[in-house]
């Protein structure tokens, strides 16, 4: 997980369950929705409303370059 120096962006790499579970937990703690975009730009997804690693899968599974919430 990086930091970027201006504080407004973080990177988490792969989609493995950890790194699945650490941006949920972010988003748990966080006032703010957060939006998860891949490397590829294959998916952008809002978090606030997935509360779940199941959940999560899913949204990325059926996305194709469109914002999901």
């Amino acid at each position: 997980m990086l930091l970027s120096g201006d504080r407004e962006t973080i990177s988490i790499s792969g989609l493995g369950d950890a790194s699945l579970k650490i941006a949920l937990s972010i988003q748990k703690r966080y006032p703010q929705p957060i939006i998860a975009v891949d490397s590829d730009y294959c998916f952008e997804l809002v978090l606030d409303k997935i509360n779940s690693l199941e959940k999560l899968r899913q949204k990325i599974l059926e996305s194709s370059y469109q914002t999901i919430s």
